[in-house]
């Protein structure tokens, strides 16, 4: 106990010491904690440090699986499921390959191959938690991609906990996996609620009962003698975020969460070592060299062409792309497990363990200049058949001016074209996500199916003409974008807080709206109507339920069915004919 206490306390004072140092620039946390483990091993064990990384990966796990909500991207799922199945594929069998052809050995190349292929959802859902928050389509397309990747990555750990490889073996372990994941399915659909219920809404209970499911399901994985990152996946997906008063339990998740990030990418940082000889030291750095290649340039760009192959443009397929070089935390764990097991050579573990450090790293610099490099592949017109594709799904007069730009067909987006239509001006719709495509092509006259960062949309909308745009995401970046490059017309934008609408205003918009502010001056409103209504509150009761009954409806629909893309591909098809 000593020793794990020591252990810990060394974690967290080398992270806090880096951290207090960096706190200036602007550094990601998790380049910091792996450059902090890199002097971590003269300070402890080895064999305590491989047991802290695979409980650090443990929860970490459970905390993305108590994340995903399959409502939120299940407008893209077809899409994720065809591309992360191809990319799959694709980058593993070409990393198979090239590991034989170099003079692997047949597992040791397997296992290239499997870090080569999967991506970290530990990683992506932490650089991409603004795009997840907005419900943005790459933030969708990026959560159900991990998600598709870990169910795959599960099942390889089931596979590899097999004492030998024999059918009945392999088909024992797989049947352990299936029984805990429809266990956490069934629990998240009938019984959490009924546990949230039980709880009385008291928060220290909610949070104790989905660490008691966590305990609970790593139990059994133990039992069934499979990886305990199985059993915390499972229970991960046994709680669900979506219930009234869920803000303890979310705030317990994130506190988790950091203090699990830090030993995880301390201990990573930890298990990279230098190889006594020099033909060693090569055989691991060609190894490595060879897998951060793959990971860094030839998954991206896989993602890229099958992302527009699906129909998405060149900005939201690179988005998504720049999210996914890097080393699976699953990965890790195939290979410590591997190793634990004498199933994988040391420069192999030793060339994955460095990839994965220098790819979380490498990742972190690609998000901060994601936007940057889209617009260089947009620029570099690689892709030329994604230009034809926003003309062949959009409808606009040529010659339209003096209309209104709508960027966001949502509820308040529906709202503000009905008052359009109601003064008889003229709407142009700009979106892009599948899901609202058919509803946009039924309701208006004009639209765009494209993404309104980019230039050529903004083009085909004739913004230049219009009196007035609208944006009705609170994306600072779109935000920005418009401001920057729309000059004529009016502006109109959203802003999360006061601080960032004074910066808006300075950078030329012409009203920003503040959904807080807005939402309490409104709350103002309806109290002098009570004081003036003398109790007689029906009128007001009346008309709030049926505002509010006519948002619902408006929501329902919009979560109506899978509306992939290929569909929307489709539809397009259907059009032209």
């Amino acid at each position: 106990m000593s020793d794990l206490l020591v252990t810990l306390a060394t974690i967290f004072i080398l992270a806090a010491v880096l951290l207090v140092a960096t706190n200036r620039f602007p550094i990601p946390a998790v380049p910091v904690y792996i450059v902090a483990g890199l002097v971590l091993p003269p300070l402890v064990g080895d064999d305590l440090t491989l047991e802290l990384a695979q409980w650090g990966i443990a929860f970490l796990v459970f905390i993305f699986g108590v994340n995903v909500e399959p409502g939120r991207f299940r407008t893209i799922a077809k899409d994720s499921e065809h591309v992360a199945a191809a990319q799959l594929v694709i980058v593993g069998g070409a990393a198979l390959a090239v590991a034989l052809g170099v003079g692997l050995e047949t597992l040791d190349a397997a296992y290239f191959a499997i870090a080569a292929a999967l991506s970290s959802s530990l990683v992506g859902q932490s650089l991409f938690r603004r795009e997840i928050y907005l419900n943005l389509v790459h933030g969708r397309l990026v959560q159900s991609i991990h998600f598709i990747q870990d169910l795959f990555a599960i099942a390889v750990l089931l596979v590899l906990s097999a004492a030998v490889f024999t059918l009945d073996g392999v088909a024992l372990k797989l049947g352990y996996g299936v029984i805990l994941l429809a266990t956490a399915v069934l629990f998240r659909v009938y019984a959490f609620d009924w546990l949230v219920k039980l709880s009385g809404d008291n928060d220290e209970l909610i949070i104790l009962s989905g660490i008691g499911l966590l305990i609970a399901f790593i139990g059994s994985s133990v039992a069934f003698e499979v990886s305990i990152a199985v059993g915390a996946f499972a229970a991960g997906l046994a709680v669900t975020r979506d219930f009234p008063n869920n803000l303890a339990l979310l705030s317990g998740l994130d506190s988790l969460n950091t203090f699990f990030s830090a030993i995880f990418f301390v201990t990573l940082g930890s298990l990279v070592t230098i190889p006594a000889t020099t033909t060693a030291l090569l055989e691991v750095v060609l190894i490595a060299g060879l897998l951060t290649l793959f990971v860094v340039f030839v998954k991206p760009l896989v993602m890229v062409v099958l992302l527009l192959r699906r129909g998405y443009e060149t900005r939201t397929a690179c988005l998504t792309s720049f999210t996914l070089d890097q080393v699976s935390e699953f990965a890790l764990i195939i290979a410590i497990q591997a190793l634990l097991l004498e199933r994988i050579s040391e420069p192999v573990f030793q060339a994955i363990i460095l990839a994965s450090a220098i790819t979380m790293i490498t990742s972190a610099a690609t998000k901060q200049y994601d936007e940057t490099l889209s617009r260089i592949v947009a620029r570099a017109d690689v892709f030329s058949s994604s230009h034809e594709q926003l003309r062949t799904r959009s409808r606009v007069d040529s010659d339209l001016t003096d209309h209104v730009v709508i960027i966001g067909y949502g509820i308040l987006g529906s709202r503000i074209a009905a008052v359009c239509d109601d003064l008889g001006i003229d709407v142009v719709v700009i979106d892009h996500d599948p899901a609202q495509l058919s509803r946009v092509r039924a309701e208006r006259e004009y639209y765009v199916f494209g993404d309104a960062m980019v230039e050529d949309t903004l083009q085909l909308a004739n913004v230049s003409e219009s009196r007035l745009v609208y944006s009705t995401t609170a994306d600072r970046i779109l935000s920005d974008t418009l401001l920057s490059r729309v000059r004529d017309p009016d502006v109109i934008v959203r802003a999360k807080n006061t601080d960032e609408a004074l910066e808006l205003f300075e950078a030329g918009a012409t009203y920003v709206a503040v959904p807080d502010l807005l939402a309490s001056e409104r709350l103002l409103e309806v109290i002098r109507e009570l004081s003036a209504a003398d109790g007689d509150t029906t009128q007001l009761r009346q008309r709030e339920i049926a505002h509010l009954r006519e948002a619902t409806t408006v929501l329902r629909e919009r979560g109506r069915g899978f509306v992939p893309m290929s569909k929307v591909m489709s539809e397009d098809t259907r059009a032209d004919e």
